[in-house]
């Protein structure tokens, strides 16, 4: 989760628009059952994760081998830092006729993808399998409906992030002030962050440390009962009142409540563990490195609520491509991937939250922080972040907005009502 989103679908839809990426590329194929055992093959996946992730999909391929040991599968895992490079690879790689059986792409990039025909639905193979359909029923239907785009599954989610805020222990403790509590407010947010932000110059702690990009803004939209698209995905919705609401909220957390620092170009994680503020909003990527660090004076608790406890989430999923000779056989491949074998192996050496409650109970994931069910927990009520066709442009704009706000370059005001002519201009244009 690291990884920037914002870098991949911009890329992306460049070259869609470019006419590299177009649907006559991918026909229709008719769905069968599972392939026989002695099935010659050969399958390629399109992917990404560190070397530790790596190995554990190997692993994952090796017990497909033995159940099919004439297939082979090549797992290109693309040695990036940044979406861009990986939609690059993938782009290279369809238009020199050799597109990917199996494809590992995010949330923000389905309904792009299945705009533009990259990835089949997955219902009927899941049907047909009940080894499957039990493993994808024990997924939160959260996250499967967010991988679902009218009404058909394009992909099986393979991990999540919910996002909660993370407090330091040790600073909450020397300041006397209690955790915060499951059910807390907006109001309660600001008062503890007031009480928490002190000293001045190298000593100063602030109560909260904002996240500086457009899937940490979220839960602030959802909790006052608003989200930045209208509900079909077809239009913009800056113009909301209760939108406005959150983008005044944030920017007195910096100029009227002084409890939060510009954000921008801040690792706000870094200076978190480093103990300079108090609260931060995240996921559980951040987790693995502080603890891995030595920093463990930290828990969780939900994001503080105004008109709604709803916070966001973001998840990857496994896809096929249409263009697959071997879709059937890609699908028995991505159960190895589903299994609670991998995403066990996924969620002890790596971010993600596991799609299965069974590994979420586990101590592996328990250990820290202290509250960590909240992360799942989450799962079975947030929403996911806005992810349109549209949503590079939706990303592009909304970060710059929320530049000029915090930077008084524009009101609030006028920056919302420029953001919604934009995003409205654009989603016209197609």
């Amino acid at each position: 989760m690291s990884m920037n989103r914002r870098d991949f679908l911009t890329r992306a839809t460049a070259l869609a628009a470019a006419g590299v990426l177009t649907p006559a590329m991918f026909p229709a194929r008719a769905q069968a059952a599972a392939p026989a055992k002695d099935t010659t093959a050969r399958l390629t996946t399109y992917n990404w994760g560190n070397p530790s992730e790596a190995k554990a999909y190997g692993e994952a391929f090796e017990r497909f081998s033995k159940i099919y040991p004439n297939v082979t599968v090549q797992d290109n895992i693309a040695p990036i830092s940044s979406w861009s490079d990986y939609a690059d690879k993938l782009v290279t790689q369809i238009a020199g006729g050799n597109p990917p059986d199996i494809i590992n792409i995010a949330v923000e990039g389905v309904r792009l993808a299945v705009d533009k025909q990259l990835l089949m639905p997955l219902d009927e193979l899941i049907a047909a399998d009940p080894e499957a359909k039990d493993l994808v029923d024990k997924i939160p239907a959260k996250l499967k409906d967010a991988l679902t785009v009218d009404g058909k599954l394009y992909e099986i989610p393979n991990g999540g992030q919910t996002m909660v805020i993370h407090y330091n222990t040790r600073i909450f403790k020397e300041a006397g002030v209690e955790p915060p509590k499951p059910d807390w407010t907006w109001d309660d947010f600001v008062a503890i962050a007031k009480k928490l932000t002190t000293g001045e110059g190298d000593k100063k702690i602030y109560g909260y440390g904002l996240p500086w990009f457009n899937f940490a803004i979220h839960p602030w939209y959802l909790t006052n009962g608003t989200y930045p698209v209208t509900a079909d995905f077809k239009h913009s919705n800056l113009n909301d009142p209760t939108i406005l609401e959150v983008a005044e909220f944030i920017h007195a957390l910096v100029y009227e409540h002084g409890v939060s620092p510009d954000p921008i170009g801040l690792n706000v994680y870094d200076q978190f563990a480093a103990g300079r503020f108090a609260m931060v909003g995240a996921g559980r990527w951040p987790v693995t490195g502080w603890v891995a660090n030595g920093f463990t004076d930290f828990d969780i608790v939900p994001w503080p609520r105004k008109e709604s406890a709803e916070t966001v989430f973001g998840c990857g999923g496994w896809g096929i491509s249409p263009q697959s000779k071997n879709p059937e056989l890609a699908f028995q491949a991505i159960k190895q991937l589903i299994s609670l074998e991998t995403v066990t192996a996924l969620m002890e050496i790596g971010q993600q939250i596991p799609i299965y409650e069974e590994a979420a109970r586990k101590e592996s994931f328990l250990s820290a922080p202290k509250s960590a069910p909240v992360f799942f927990d989450a799962l079975k009520t947030a929403k996911p972040v806005a992810a349109p066709a549209f949503f590079n442009a939706l990303d592009r704009i909304l970060g710059r907005t929320f530049d000029q706000i915090i930077t008084e370059e524009l009101t609030a005001e006028e920056a919302l009502a420029a953001a919604h002519e934009e995003l409205e201009a654009e989603i016209q244009r197609g």
